[in-house]
């Protein structure tokens, strides 16, 4: 028996040693190291953070130059809601779109929504780059409450399947 698992381990080492040409495999990209205002903090760029409360749904998604779009919806309107996560939205208070600035000091995240009527803070932290905690303090009506953001990422982006 240690013979056959040494004979296995043999031909799976020595498959690893064969020209590259004749095993080419996809090269992983290494994602380019994070500057700018985010350095250091586990978020991630590539997908959005969602947080449901009852029908409201609430994702955010940040950009590596120092802003967070976010945007509120309803089951309803769910599927379309990860389309206004762009870098470059206006934004749209009465449909509950924003494009706001980050404050970050340390590993603390700070911003200001301003819905149509007062404002609305954000604090709050990276806690992986799967979850980010926020307190939620509205000055409209004085609501405070903790809300915590799961991260799901973009579709893979690949060659189309083949066809039948």
């Amino acid at each position: 028996m240690r013979i056959l698992c040494f004979t296995v381990a043999l031909g799976a080492l020595a498959s690893c040693t064969t020209p590259a040409a004749e095993n080419a495999q996809p090269v992983t990209e290494i994602p380019a190291a994070i500057t700018g205002p985010f350095q250091g903090l586990p978020l991630r760029f590539d997908g959005y953070y969602r947080t449901d409360n009852g029908d409201v749904i609430r994702l955010m998604r940040f950009f590596p130059a120092g802003n967070v779009v976010l945007v509120n919806g309803t089951r309803e309107t769910e599927k379309d809601l990860p389309a206004f996560l762009v870098p470059n939205t206006q934004g749209n208070p009465g449909l509950g779109l924003h494009n706001v600035p980050v404050n970050v000091v340390g590993d603390s995240l700070h911003f200001t929504v301003h819905p149509e009527k007062g404002e609305i803070d954000l604090h709050g932290k990276a806690m992986s780059g799967s979850l980010v905690r926020f307190l939620r303090h509205s000055h409209i009506n004085g609501n405070r409450e903790i809300l915590e953001y799961i991260f799901y990422p973009d579709p893979p982006v690949g060659p189309e399947p083949a066809s039948k």
